[in-house]
């Protein structure tokens, strides 16, 4: 499964996604303590599971960062503006 990140400031929306690209999950989270509980507990029934997360550079960094240190596999996602 993948799970898309888009991070805000203050909270993530996530999106979770079978390899035929088929919906299957998603919700909105807080950054905090709780909310990051709350969304790995979420996340922890697909077990096969990796983050595609857009703005590992700037926004998503920290969040990146969490969840590589707690042993999730993360995928940076380059975000390209619209001419």
């Amino acid at each position: 499964m993948v799970i898309g990140m888009d991070p805000h400031k203050r909270s993530v929306t996530i999106e979770v996604m079978a390899r035929d690209e088929t919906v299957v999950g998603g919700g909105r989270f807080d950054t905090g303590r709780d909310g990051y509980t709350a969304m790995r507990k979420y996340a922890s029934q697909w077990p096969h599971r990796v983050w595609a997360i857009e703005g590992c550079q700037g926004i998503g960094r920290h969040l990146a960062n969490r969840l590589l240190a707690d042993g999730e596999q993360v995928s940076y996602v380059l975000v390209v503006k619209a001419p």
